[in-house]
């Protein structure tokens, strides 16, 4: 009885209660002067449920996240009136592209049907704080350092070529190498230089570490590393530029730093460490090369061989061959090798002359190059295979090799080695010995050199043999039709399986994931962040649909774990599969190295896919 009259009581309270509405609040906050490529944040802020809402067009900015919607609210009630406050917030991390005075328009949102406009907001955007320093006063530096600015001279990208007049074909090194004074992180190139007109070789590995050093600049100490380094051989004459580089990265500077004083040395020591005193903040650097010009020259006419095809370097020519006596119709390997500093991969091909009655075959050609801090080095070989057709004494001349040396500024020839070959009368005269291919192992025996015209190859049938009737004409007859039949069938079975969408998924399940991943290929060399990784969840989550005949609509984690499971798929497995959806969901977001975590996803997709392929089998 006592509840019954409680819950009237309470009842007869709230109808009494009056619910206090709030007008709509739409407020915006920024600060009022940046400076340029400084992160600062822009947030819209409502006390209103909001149905929707228009960002603002934002120009001369670069948004680095949002907008993140974050919601909070509250209820209470005093004296019987109920006050409900929401808040809802709109927040942007932008970046100032340009200097001066930007304007960011208003935005919109829509509360229970009507439209509110935030106010604009204007921002003064100064020079960078790394362009603003002064070069030449260190004092200066540690100040600006102190109050949370950069100087251009404390983190720059400066580029080095090892000879800027070069004759064509010649070697000239380009270096990147950055230079800093204040630590940074997330380096990453925006855009690399093109070497138009050139044939270009990496010296560095693209996942090698940096190798870090130190050196002394005008009596300040840098932190040094070497970005790229590139070996160029120019493919024409004249002046020719090599287009900058630009990259970005987080310096972290000091902006201010307490000292505490007492009268104990020991405490002024301990609470004045950089640990205790020091805040810090992340100032994004844009940082760009030079462009840089190099003059080609055409490579001398005076004194050029007759020979010469456009060789440049340093090189050499060895040949050896493996019998200089042997019979008619048995193989000769012989092998010229030249070695050296250059473009080994562009030498052209030898000229030599071997004697009329050796049958020459199209050489074997192999090439291997070393890269290192000078440059490539390494050697092409040029393997013949030929077959002395008649007996005798022969002679096989030496072969010239003509390259320009820029070391000298001359032409020089090389010469091999010439080979008298004496060549014995075979054991068996009537047979012949035919090459066909490049190597020794490919040689066949025809047989006998001359062949006999067969005189009748025919079987005589007798006068009066029909083949109208006979076992033959009907087995000729009936053939076709059982063919026929069996055409039908397979394909009524084949319309009936494609009938079955089901099943086709299932069947194919495995070849469009394929597709998928090698479309993801393609994304990763092209370093397509975004396209990548919406075509490997696209490849994953397909798979799955297409295999176990999932709708789109159904699939979550929990409904791939259990079928995975149900078809004994490991559990081990099943976990490293759904690691690899969720790495592709948040690898995007992660720090550190793009490509190398844009790689580790690809080949989990392609491992577990494999894995389950084979344990459903």
């Amino acid at each position: 009885m006592n509840r019954v009259f409680n819950l009237i009581v309470l009842l007869v309270s709230l109808a009494g209660l009056q619910l206090s509405a709030q007008a709509v609040d739409f407020k915006v906050s920024a600060p009022g002067q940046v400076s340029l490529g400084e992160r600062f944040r822009l947030t819209y802020q409502i006390n209103a449920d909001v149905d929707d809402f228009t960002p603002p067009e934002l120009v001369g900015f670069r948004v680095l996240s949002g907008p993140n919607r974050s919601q909070s609210s509250s209820i209470q009630i005093i004296n019987g009136r109920v006050n409900q406050s929401i808040n809802i917030s709109y927040s942007y991390v932008l970046v100032a592209t340009q200097e001066g005075e930007l304007s960011i328009p208003s935005a919109k949102i829509k509360v229970d049907g009507k439209i509110y406009n935030s106010q604009e907001r204007r921002i003064i955007v100064g020079a960078s704080n790394n362009q603003a320093a002064d070069n030449n006063n260190s004092t200066t530096t540690q100040s600006a350092q102190g109050k949370g600015q950069l100087k251009s001279d404390d983190v720059y990208v400066k580029v080095f070529v090892s000879d800027r007049d070069i004759y064509i074909g010649e070697k000239t090194i380009v270096t990147y190498r950055i230079y800093t004074k204040v630590p940074i992180s997330n380096l990453s190139v925006d855009k690399l230089s093109s070497f138009v007109g050139f044939w270009s070789v990496d010296l560095l590995d693209d996942n090698q570490k940096l190798n870090q050093r130190r050196e002394i600049i005008n009596g300040e100490e840098y932190i040094v590393a070497d970005l790229k380094k590139t070996a160029l051989y120019p493919q024409k004459t004249g002046d020719l530029t090599i287009q900058p580089m630009s990259l970005t990265c987080l310096a972290q500077v000091q902006t201010s730093r307490k000292k505490t004083r007492t009268n104990d040395p020991l405490f002024d020591s301990f609470f004045n460490d950089p640990f205790f005193s020091n805040s810090y903040r992340n100032i994004e650097m844009n940082l760009k090369s030079k462009p840089i010009k190099v003059h080609v020259k055409p490579l001398p006419d005076k004194a050029k061989p007759v020979d010469f095809s456009g060789a440049v370097g340093d090189f050499t020519l060895g040949s050896n061959i493996d019998h200089k006596e042997l019979k008619a119709n048995e193989a000769i390997t012989l092998k010229y090798t030249i070695s050296g500093e250059g473009n080994i991969d562009l030498l052209p091909d030898l000229d030599v002359n071997f004697p009329p009655d050796f049958e020459v075959y199209d050489p074997k050609i192999t090439s291997k190059t070393r890269k290192n801090s000078r440059g490539i080095s390494g050697y092409k070989t040029y393997e013949y295979t030929v077959i002395p057709r008649s007996a005798g004494d022969y002679e096989i001349p030496s072969t010239s090799f003509s390259y320009f040396n820029p070391k000298t500024n001359s032409y020089k020839t090389l010469s091999s080695d010439s080979y008298q070959i004496k060549v014995g009368r075979s054991d068996n005269s009537s047979q012949n010995i035919s090459y066909g291919g490049r190597t020794k192992e490919d040689v066949r025996y025809l047989g006998k050199d001359i062949r006999y015209i067969s005189l009748l190859p025919y079987e005589l049938e007798p006068l009066d043999h029909f083949f109208f009737g006979s076992a033959m004409f009907y087995i000729y007859l009936i053939v076709p039709l059982l063919l026929l039949l069996i055409i039908v069938l397979v394909w009524r079975k084949e319309r009936a399986k494609r009938r079955n969408v089901s099943l086709m998924k299932n069947k194919n399940a495995t070849k469009v994931a394929k597709k998928r991943l090698k479309e993801a290929k393609s994304f990763l060399k092209s370093k397509a962040e975004a396209e990548f990784y919406n075509e490997m969840g696209s490849a994953l989550w397909g798979y799955v649909s297409d295999r176990f005949s999932i709708p789109l609509a159904e699939l979550s984690i929990d409904t791939v774990s259990g079928k995975l499971l149900a078809k004994q798929v490991k559990e081990e497995i099943v976990k490293e599969f759904v690691d690899t959806l969720n790495d592709c969901e948040f690898a995007r977001f992660a720090p550190g190295d793009k490509a190398s975590t844009m790689e580790k996803v690809y080949q989990q997709g392609i491992d577990v896919i494999s894995k389950i392929e084979d344990q459903i089998k």
